[in-house]
This record gives structure tokens, C-alpha cells and sequence, in this order.
């Protein structure tokens, strides 16, 4: 399929594989939609050929914002070309497809890149086409990484070894018993250091070549392989993605980087959590001046460090590519090799 909208292959798909889903003689109950943005198969349309950052050089350097909102105009440009002017989707709907597909998309260009590092960590060739760095940490197999997309309201309290968990749950239990709580809500993606006992499997060194179906049900799927396995320390950076940033929801992933530093580093001997928010579009918002805040576990000590690392707006995939090596570059030499 092309990456742009062909209305030639549009018409060869089959209908179970169309971009937009026809409701109007199956109506939703509670609701008026008409019409569905199918957002699995509009990424299969769209990202059929390769995925950003390890594609053509064209696709690699566009800029990202262009690449993450593609597939939804390929919809849109579905929708009216089968539908004309019955065809209608609600703003709010395609804003909510919008930051899912900014999310895998990302998931996607982060796990390719895992895929060959893991693959150089383990004695393999380091890939010639694109062209990026090889990494500039010493082969080891202990420095493989997993990039986990986590689905909404996953508690990524459950990635952690039991024993983690029940001291978590003490800490629950003693603030439930003064009628307190805190809870962990989930970031969009967690990359992990792999534990010795899955890291030998296979998938973590396949690059998915595509963004198909099966290679979609690779991604969003792989928190699953990890489930009760981490260590504290193996969980060393956590990413929100957010399509663009409301000024009402600045503050979740500020909630959300102190609760997993509070618990990780404060309370399970983790080192540094390193947190980020990424997003397509910053414009309007004070959102760079806010994420200057300290983390409240290391405010007033030594160790004192921002909640949220950085505030990232990508430019293009290749930049992603690069940034997320320059992090493994800096971060995996404190793995034992």
C-alpha cells in the first residue's frame, strides 16, 4: 500500500481492511457515530513498506508531525472518496486516533532501533542502511533493552518481580489504613533492561520491517513477555506521548514521573528513573517552565533531579533514532557487562 492515499488501492482492498468503518446500519449503542476510524488498519495502509527511521530516506526526514498525521488523512481522504458527503467523523475522535497512532508509531520506531542494538549487543553486524552510529558501548548481552507500549490504565507495577510488588503493597496498605492512597497510573512506553531468563528469545532482536496487523500485535503486546520479571533497576526510562499538550494535563506526567521515582528509587533502591514527555506539538503551554519542577523523592538531597528529564518535540524520525541511541550510549555502560 502506498503511504500516501491511493484511491487504486483503496479499491482493492478488502473491506475488512478499509481505513474507515461504515456504522450507520450498525449503530453504537448510546452514541451517534456513523462513521469509525479503523486505526490497525489504517497504520497497515500507511506504514506497509517500512518503518520511519529505518525506511527511505524521504520518509525518515519528513517532518514527524507530517508522518504521525498521515494515516489519519489517508482515512479522511478514504472516508470522502467512498462516502462523499455523507462521510463524518467528530474532532474529537480524530484527535483521540491521532495521539494512539502517535504512540505506536513511536513504540515502532523505538523497538526497531532495540532490535539491532540487541542484535550489536549480542555479536551481530550493526545495520549500513541508514546510516547511524554503531553503539559506542562494549557487546554484552546483559545490555540488550525492550521497548514495552503499555495500554491504557496498566499498572506498570506489574512488570515488576513479586517481591517488588508486596513492597509497594505495604506501602498501600499503611496509607489505605490512614484512609490515603496513591496511585500508579501508566506511561505510554517503558524501555527496560531485559532480565537474563527472557532475554535470550528471539523477538527481541527481530526488527519489524513493517507496521502491519501482526507486526502492530508484536508491539502492543510485549509488555505481556515481561510481566513479574523486572528487577527495580531495569526500568530506566519512561516516556508519555501526548499529541499535543492541554494546559489542564500538564501535570499528569508530573504525577506520574514522582509516584514511579517515589516508589522505584525511593523506596526500592532503583538508580536514577529517567522520565520524559514527548509530544507532536508544545505550542500555548507553559509546559516547558512546569517540567523544570524537582522530582519530590530527591528535593532536598544530593541526588536532586527533575521529575521529567525533558520536554521532547521530535523533528523527524531520524532524530528520534539518534536521540533514543544517544541514550543507550550513555545510559548502558552502568549495566555489568
Amino acid at each position: 500500500m502506498p503511504f500516501r492515499f491511493s484511491k487504486v488501492a483503496t479499491q482493492a482492498l478488502d473491506p475488512s481492511m478499509r481505513l474507515i468503518e461504515d456504522l450507520r446500519n450498525a449503530p453504537v449503542k448510546g452514541r451517534d457515530t456513523q462513521f469509525r476510524l479503523a486505526q490497525q488498519n489504517m497504520l497497515a495502509y500507511t506504514f506497509d513498506a517500512s518503518v520511519p527511521g529505518w525506511g527511505p530516506p524521504g520518509l525518515n526526514s519528513m517532518p514527524f508531525i507530517q508522518v504521525a498525521k498521515r494515516a489519519v488523512e489517508n482515512a479522511l481522504d478514504e472516508g470522502r472518496f467512498l462516502y462523499g458527503a455523507d462521510f463524518t467523523v467528530k474532532p474529537n475522535a480524530i484527535a483521540k486516533v491521532t495521539g494512539d497512532i502517535y504512540e505506536l508509531l513511536t513504540s515502532a520506531i523505538l523497538w526497531e532501533t532495540a532490535a539491532h542494538w540487541n542484535t550489536y549487543m549480542c555479536g551481530g553486524p550493526w545495520p549500513t542502511s541508514p546510516r547511524y552510529g554503531r553503539p559506542s558501548v562494549s557487546p554484552s548481552a546483559r545490555r540488550q533493552v525492550a521497548v514495552l507500549n503499555l495500554p491504557r490504565r496498566y499498572d506498570w507495577v506489574r512488570l515488576l518481580v513479586p517481591a517488588a510488588q508486596e513492597k509497594i503493597d505495604e506501602i498501600r496498605r499503611r496509607l489505605a489504613e490512614r484512609g490515603l492512597s496513591m496511585p500508579t497510573s501508566t506511561p505510554d512506553i517503558a524501555i527496560v533492561v531485559l532480565p537474563e531468563d527472557i532475554a535470550a528469545d528471539d523477538v527481541w532482536r527481530t526488527p519489524l520491517g513493517n507496521l502491519s496487523r501482526a507486526s502492530q500485535q508484536v508491539v502492543s503486546r510485549a509488555h505481556l513477555r515481561v510481566e513479574r520479571q523486572l528487577q527495580p533497576g531495569e526500568i530506566i526510562l519512561a516516556l508519555a506521548l501526548k499529541s499535543s499538550l492541554r494546559s489542564d494535563r500538564l501535570y499528569q506526567p508530573l504525577y506520574e514521573a514522582n509516584v514511579m521515582q517515589f516508589f522505584l528509587e525511593g523506596h526500592l533502591g532503583a538508580p536514577r528513573v529517567e522520565f520524559e514527555v514527548h509530544a507532536l506539538t508544545t505550542e500555548g503551554t507553559g509546559a516547558g517552565r512546569i517540567y523544570q519542577a524537582a522530582s519530590l523523592h530527591s528535593a532536598g538531597t544530593d541526588q536532586a533531579h527533575r521529575a521529567v528529564r525533558e520536554l521532547y518535540e521530535p523533528a523527524d524520525a531520524t532524530q528520534i533514532v539518534q536521540r533514543f541511541l544517544q541514550f543507550l550510549n550513555a545510559r548502558m555502560p552502568l549495566i555489568n557487562a
